[in-house]
């Protein structure tokens, strides 16, 4: 865990409380550069920064690690506006801390962030999943649309021959769709 805030005491603060919750073995970093320096070297598994523009804006770290390293942040403001919580989400924060929170409040806000990283991961996981399916489909039907060309077929005759040669070769539809297309002949056909 990663700690980032110019002020000690707030820093020591959170320290104590995640003493006290325990498993919490926290890193802590003065600067926001620094912070994003020690976050792409070695990601943590939660960040935890104040935000405060004129002295550490949190905001501009968390966008700085958008798109580098999946890094799960909880944000420290001392005073949170309508403006600021819907910047705050765009830029993926997974949960919101007051200034010198309580011991219950760090833990509900750590178990808040931990549960939004697993939404966050098995949305990506479907995204990904449905993204290789869509091209799974696109290659099958292009060579589905070939084998129909090449061989004078109708669609439904040739993705049962398809399916034919995925199941006699053990092989998936997408993969033989994509032989297919590279050699522009399925091995077996008439």
């Amino acid at each position: 865990m990663l700690i980032c805030s110019p002020d000690p005491v707030f820093r020591d603060h959170l320290t104590r409380l995640l003493d006290a919750i325990g498993g919490y073995r926290p890193a802590v970093s003065v600067s926001p550069a620094a912070a994003l320096q020690s976050a792409l070297e070695q990601p943590p598994e939660l960040l935890i920064c104040s935000h405060d523009p004129a002295l550490c804006d949190g905001l501009a770290l968390v966008a700085s690690l958008r798109g580098k390293v999946w890094v799960p942040v909880v944000l420290a403001a001392k005073a949170w506006t309508p403006e600021l919580v819907k910047a705050a989400v765009t830029e993926g924060v997974a949960a919101f801390l007051a200034s010198f929170p309580t011991e219950p409040e760090l833990a509900h806000a750590l178990l808040e962030a931990r549960i939004r990283l697993e939404h966050e991961d098995l949305l990506r996981t479907k995204l990904r999943e449905s993204e290789q399916h869509l091209a799974d489909r696109k290659v099958i039907e292009k060579a589905k649309g070939l084998l129909m060309e090449r061989e004078q077929i109708s669609e439904d005759a040739a993705f049962k021959l398809m399916r034919s040669q995925s199941m006699t070769r053990r092989i998936s539809m997408a993969k033989l769709a994509e032989e297919l297309l590279r050699k522009s002949v399925l091995p077996g056909l008439p």
